[in-house]
């Protein structure tokens, strides 16, 4: 339930490219989730809310985002303004009992220190009824094609150790006392794009996502020169394909 010692991203870095993720990506289903889990809650806590992307959907109600990250935060607070953001971390919430129905986090559970803490917090923060919703990947299904474990080997391994799979998170939900609790697949991930493209336009860059962001320098740079010795054996028309699913997983509290 402790997260393993390991890589760790550094988002004050990469900040200012994080959101061009959402430009190439669609994440429809993650937001229909979203939509669907939220649905006409009013209080709303985002947990490493990140640029605030995700808040930004319920900008006309009392919504909250904490984050660690300073310069996430400072684009937060440009994205929804109308916002109470906190720079803090999940596992020790600033908020008192029964302050919130419903708490997310979205592709952001593997990087909290403590999941068990997180979900104790998520229970005491949470009215009765309210509910708490986390969406990521499941890398142990062995289900995923995608360029960055291809080609940044390293990559799978390290997120093996940082995210659970999705039935040891269910336990770990009702261990902090959510009544009951489900998971489901939420988004496929999928596209193609041309590596030469994806050099020239930054896409084959640290901030595009964490798994690249949490790579020795040494790393990087050898992924890249992998990539770019594949696509000349390939005359330029290498194609990298991104193919993975995220999976919901949300524990409700009792009336």
């Amino acid at each position: 339930m402790t997260r393993p010692p390991g890589r760790t991203a550094d988002y004050d870095r990469i900040a200012a490219g994080y959101d061009r993720r959402y430009e190439i990506l669609e994440y429809a289903g993650v937001r229909d989730a979203l939509s669907d889990f939220v649905g006409d809650a009013h209080a709303i806590l985002d947990v490493g809310c990140g640029t605030g992307h995700w808040l930004a959907m319920f900008a006309e109600r009392p919504i909250a985002g904490v984050e660690p990250s300073s310069e996430m935060i400072t684009r937060a607070r440009a994205a929804v303004p109308g916002a109470r953001l906190v720079r803090g971390r999940a596992e020790a919430l600033p908020w008192g009992e029964a302050t919130f129905d419903r708490v997310y986090c979205i592709n952001a559970l593997h990087h909290f220190s403590d999941r068990a803490q997180f979900f104790a917090e998520a229970h005491r923060i949470l009215r009765p009824g309210g509910g708490l919703l986390s969406i990521g990947k499941d890398p142990h299904t062995e289900r995923d094609a995608w360029w960055v474990y291809d080609y940044f080997p390293a990559t799978l391994e390290i997120d093996r150790q940082r995210f659970a799979r999705v039935r040891t998170l269910r336990g770990e939900m009702t261990l902090a006392g959510f009544s009951w609790s489900e998971s489901f697949e939420a988004d496929r991930i999928e596209g193609v794009r041309s590596a030469t493209d994806a050099l020239a336009t930054g896409i084959v860059h640290r901030s595009f996502t964490s798994q690249l962001s949490v790579l020795t320098d040494e790393e990087f740079d050898a992924g890249v020169a992998r990539m770019r010795a594949a696509n000349d054996a390939a005359g330029g028309d290498l194609q990298l394909v991104t193919d993975f699913c995220l999976f919901a997983t949300v524990g409700w509290m009792t009336q």
